[in-house]
């Protein structure tokens, strides 16, 4: 299968999908570790996580905008990877968390605006084999993984002070790998949205299942932002605790290589039901197996379903429901409520309860993920999710 999607602009969209996730996979995990070891407390650290998320409330819309008004999603997909490398060089510098909060908000305005453009580029490649999306979409995985197992090991050897060449590093080589690609059509400059994308947009189900992949995403923040943290004070290192999550990356491939055949024969309401209530168990055995870390890594293989699963179906729920003109608005506002409006603010209420009990935050991240469940089951009644 692999061979099926390999080619020159296909290698040069998982090399992109490779770096951009392997970027991730140094910050999701290690920069909370990092941002501690500087000196900054749970408050701040969910705030400053907060910010690498809230970019995506607006930056997806903006560069989508731009994308569709000149109509070269390549051209800023290369823009976006060149200003983030640049700004992200700056973390070499700041100590301070105002200075660390202006250069995190200028990096992730750029890094998180080109991930759609890359979703609709990749789509549009693939053409009639967009089924095939996940393949492509799994080396930005092994970029995670990559980056998780490598990056574990070196800071739990020689500390995480090697955070900010790591970043620029890679985001050097996702300019790079960027150069490569070349748009797969000729996209005419759009003036407006179309009536169908408001229109669509506004549904009940199409409503409904934003809100629930927010409500998802929201329940992922603590993880994202104290997972290690979780791990260090159980007692588990660094490098234990990125086999943890590399574990759950590699159970993520999986579930991509099977999602076709899954989409096929379950339809997408149903396996997003089944992924919120597996998300919801997961956080509440994240706390009940405690540093017990056999169980703790059976737990984290969930997240090849809680993750892997839940984005997958969003992704080609997305691409089904919006129009081919309007796809660049529609996956950036899919970003935008998913990943920006829900990780940032379940990153800012994780770092305020944290403070006060990270078991409460765990089951908060658990009812969060329930009332998911229940928006997605009235989702799955309504005709259009199908």
């Amino acid at each position: 299968m692999i061979q099926a999607v390999l080619g020159r602009q296909r290698s040069a969209l998982a090399a992109c999908y490779f770096f951009y996730f392997a970027v991730l996979g140094l910050l999701v995990p290690y920069l909370g570790v990092f941002l501690t070891d500087l000196g900054f407390d749970a408050l701040a650290i969910g705030q400053l996580m907060a910010i690498l998320f809230a970019t995506r409330i607006i930056a997806p819309n903006l560069w989508a905008y731009l994308a569709d008004r000149f109509g070269h999603r390549v051209r800023f997909v290369q823009i976006g990877a060149l200003m983030a490398l640049l700004l992200f060089a700056f973390t070499l510098e700041v100590t301070s968390f105002e200075q660390m909060a202006l250069v995190l908000f200028g990096y992730t305005f750029c890094w998180n605006g080109i991930l759609p453009q890359l979703e609709v580029v990749t789509l549009r490649s693939l053409g009639k084999d967009s089924h095939l999306y996940s393949v492509l979409r799994s080396f930005g995985s092994l970029g995670f993984i990559a980056l998780v197992l490598g990056a574990g090991w070196w800071f739990e050897s020689h500390g995480n002070s090697a955070l900010p060449w790591f970043g620029v590093s890679l985001f050097a080589l996702l300019t790079f790998a960027s150069i490569w690609l070349r748009e797969p059509d000729v996209d005419k400059p759009l003036q407006a949205p179309s009536s169908d994308f408001f229109r669509t947009l506004t549904s009940k189900p199409v409503l409904l299942f934003l809100l629930a992949c927010a409500l998802i995403q929201a329940s992922h923040s603590p993880y994202y932002t104290f997972f290690v943290l979780y791990l260090r004070q159980l007692g588990i290192g660094e490098s234990v605790a990125g086999m943890m999550i590399s574990a759950g990356v590699v159970a993520e491939i999986v579930v991509f290589a099977l999602m076709p055949k899954l989409i096929t024969r379950f339809g997408i309401a149903k396996l997003m039901v089944f992924t919120a209530i597996i998300t919801a168990m997961r956080w509440g055995l994240t706390v009940l197996v405690g540093a017990n870390e056999l169980l703790q890594l059976g737990v984290q293989l969930l997240h090849g379903i809680s993750f892997g699963l839940g984005h997958g179906c969003a992704i080609q729920y997305v691409y089904r429901q919006f129009s081919p003109e309007d796809q660049g608005k529609a996956q950036a506002f899919y970003a935008s409520i998913a990943f920006g409006l829900g990780g940032a603010s379940g990153a800012w209420l994780a770092g305020i309860s944290w403070q006060h009990s990270p078991t409460f935050t765990w089951w908060g991240a658990a009812i969060a993920a329930s009332l998911a469940a229940l928006m997605l089951a009235a989702f799955s009644r309504c005709r259009a999710a199908s």
